[in-house]
């Protein structure tokens, strides 16, 4: 018989048989055989399968945990994002791929029905793990250089990807091995929690936003073309943009008139519209028709409307 711990013998054994067969399938007594000691030493440990996946489960949040907390120490003091964030992805795809059988187990195993002691050891880790997360977490924010998002979001930013491309590793959909996948998939992370990724610009698109400074120089020339009246009384019925140049400006430069003439009585406007760049050279067109609304019928009160009933009825009674 080993002289090792029997305790850490029935677990080697147990990855062993529940990568090989499956937990359902392993048998305690499988179980006992591969680890070589007797039915006393197992049940001594572990009173049924389902506490040795437990105790399995806990030794791989210590070692994973462990881990990350060693390749998130010498980042402690600093304030590169990036490089935090590579360390903790890189890690997750190196511990996986080191520990393939383990990582599985955890994986498919999920979370099972804690026996009372190794659901509060799984709760002290995860409490435990999570302070020193936020130690070099919290620096990064309160300086602005990853957005202040809660914690769970954050963790899941940083490691969610990772983890989906570990269960595909996992699963044999991925051949070449983990760790090359940490640059890009820390970039990934880098970009949803980069506080500068915010610094955007409108949601609005380049030729949406040359659209609406055309409209607006078109209804500010129609008012022109026609002093009496102001932009509520101009509605565009027609735009039409031709950008020169395959790249929009950004953002557009100034409007500029090349055109108005008023037709159909003034309550038409046909303008043409030029945007231009910091040099003034012309980035985008616009040829728009504008129609002006007709003013609304005054308001006759009754002894008015009477009157003028009246007159009419007068009228079509002499014309008769």
């Amino acid at each position: 018989m080993s002289n090792r711990d029997p305790k850490i013998l029935i677990l080697d054994a147990a990855l062993a048989a529940f990568a090989e067969m499956g937990f359902e399938q392993a048998t305690i007594a499988q179980i006992r055989d591969r680890a070589g000691v007797s039915n006393g030493a197992l049940f001594h440990h572990f009173p049924s399968k389902d506490a040795i996946a437990e105790a399995l489960y806990l030794r791989g949040i210590a070692s994973y945990q462990e881990g990350l907390l060693q390749a998130l120490e010498p980042h402690r003091a600093t304030l590169d994002g990036r490089a935090v964030i590579m360390a903790a992805v890189h890690h997750h795809l190196a511990w996986v791929e080191t520990n393939r059988d383990l990582a599985w187990f955890m994986y498919e195993r999920g979370r099972p029905d804690w026996h009372p002691a190794h659901g509060a050891a799984v709760r002290k880790l995860n409490r435990a793990a999570a302070v020193h997360i936020r130690d070099w977490i919290a620096p990064l924010a309160a300086a602005g250089v990853i957005r202040d998002l809660p914690f769970t979001v954050l963790v899941a930013c940083i490691v969610g990807p990772a983890h989906f491309v570990a269960r595909r590793w996992l699963s044999g959909l991925i051949g070449a091995p983990l760790t090359p996948f940490s640059d890009a998939l820390a970039d990934a992370a880098w970009s949803a929690l980069a506080q500068h990724k915010l610094r955007r610009a409108p949601a609005s698109s380049a030729r949406t936003s040359a659209a609406a400074m055309i409209e607006t120089a078109v209804l500010d020339a129609a008012c022109a073309a026609a002093p009496a009246t102001s932009r509520e009384d101009w509605s565009v019925a027609q735009l039409t943009i031709t950008s020169t140049s395959e790249i929009p400006a950004a953002p557009p430069g100034p409007a500029r008139v090349q055109s108005i003439r008023l037709e159909g009585d003034g309550c038409i406007a046909i303008a043409d519209i030029e945007l231009v760049d910091g040099d003034g050279s012309v980035v985008t067109r616009g040829h728009a028709v504008c129609l002006r609304r007709k003013p609304a019928a005054p308001t006759l009160d009754p002894q008015h409307r009477e009157a003028v009933g009246a007159s009419l009825q007068q009228k079509q009674v002499i014309k008769t």
